[in-house]
């Protein structure tokens, strides 16, 4: 069966949905966003006409329906208004990217019909998915377990449904490759932004969101109370600087008093998720012999050299803010690639 998705008439600017064989206007084309267009043949909706659309599809809460009728539009609406409460933004966000893709394709399905089948049918017809695959299956998933856990829906239909694992982040890089990526970045502001991933070991976003408040130049320490794992360690992220680091945040703090320290170019905005991506893509352009570094590269190559260096691994877990040394053994002590480091290491047990 089709299923119903927004589409545009542009005699009138407007955005429709036939549901039942009857059209529903969904509202007008907004003048603030680009104009519609279609992508993979399918009309690609603004958020507003999304937010009309599965306001039309999805009840009100006070009139849920029962678990045999809640439909999987219900559900995913409601697992959205609870993230949007409890979860941090952009984890909402990228919950209701991939929710409402989920809800394009089987929104009018009853919840308690979905199958891992059906999750799998969706991945696949987004072949130019590669990570988003993950993210999609999880977002669906934990909706689900949501859904179970609250009551909602028993047995959640997708407990059996394999979450492709994440692709290990390999690449370590040494310090002439961080060198040359540095001396590759025409402009200063993004230059900091990388040079300070790479002396903290923070992920992209924890630099992203400095701001002179998280700075103590005296302790010489980031510190931030709200952070990715603040509700599992229940104690503020604190990013331990280098000299050189100390300095750095000194000139930003002057330059930016207030808001984000680590800016765009036109010193308006902060580095985005998705404009962070797009120059280390660019990056791997311009140097094609240092292959598959990203952004997270720098965090790995911080934790490995860190351990080649002799750190311990209780320490190197409190440089990158986790609370066991489980995920530095499993993530990032890639020291069985380190071929020089563990010759020297085999000489010394040997007593050679």
């Amino acid at each position: 069966m089709r299923q119903p998705k927004p589409w545009y008439r542009s005699a009138k600017s407007t955005w429709y949905v036939e549901l039942d064989g009857k059209q529903h206007f969904l509202g007008q084309h907004p003048n603030d966003v680009p104009p519609p267009r279609k992508v993979h043949g399918e009309w690609k909706p603004p958020p507003a006409i999304l937010d009309a659309f599965y306001k039309l599809m999805a009840p009100a809460p006070a009139n849920l329906p029962a678990p045999a009728e809640l439909v999987v539009a219900v559900l995913c609406d409601l697992f959205l208004e609870h993230s949007h409460k409890h979860h941090d933004p952009e984890t909402y966000r990228l919950y209701k990217l991939y929710l409402d893709r989920f809800c394009g394709a089987y929104g009018r399905q009853p919840a308690a019909g979905v199958k891992p089948f059906h999750v799998t049918r969706w991945l696949d017809n987004h072949p130019t998915w590669k990570a988003s695959r993950r993210h999609a299956a999880l977002a669906a998933k934990r909706a689900f377990n949501w859904a179970d856990r609250q009551g909602l829906l028993s047995p959640n239909p997708l407990r059996t449904l394999e979450v492709e694992p994440n692709n290990r982040r390999t690449r370590v890089l040494t310090p002439a490759e961080r060198a040359e990526i540095l001396a590759a970045i025409r402009d200063e502001q993004f230059r900091e932004f990388v040079f300070a991933m790479f002396e903290t070991g923070c992920r992209p976003g924890e630099v992203a969101k400095v701001t002179a408040e998280n700075v103590d130049l005296d302790a010489g320490v980031w510190v931030f109370a709200k952070h990715k794992t603040a509700r599992k360690i229940r104690k503020p992220r604190v990013v331990y600087l280098t000299p050189a680091m100390v300095e750095l945040s000194r000139k930003l703090m002057a330059r930016y008093p207030d808001g984000a320290l680590f800016r765009g170019p036109r010193g308006a905005t902060p580095f985005t998720r998705n404009g962070v991506r797009c120059r280390f893509r660019r990056l791997r352009d311009k140097l094609p012999h240092l292959k598959h570094f990203v952004a997270y590269s720098a965090r790995h190559s911080f934790a490995t050299q860190a351990l080649v260096n002799g750190v311990g691994a209780a320490q190197v877990a409190e440089l990158l803010g986790h609370t066991s040394i489980e995920m530095v053994s499993k993530h990032y002590g890639h020291l069985a690639e380190q071929v020089a480091h563990m010759r020297e290491a085999a000489r010394k047990a040997t007593g050679a």
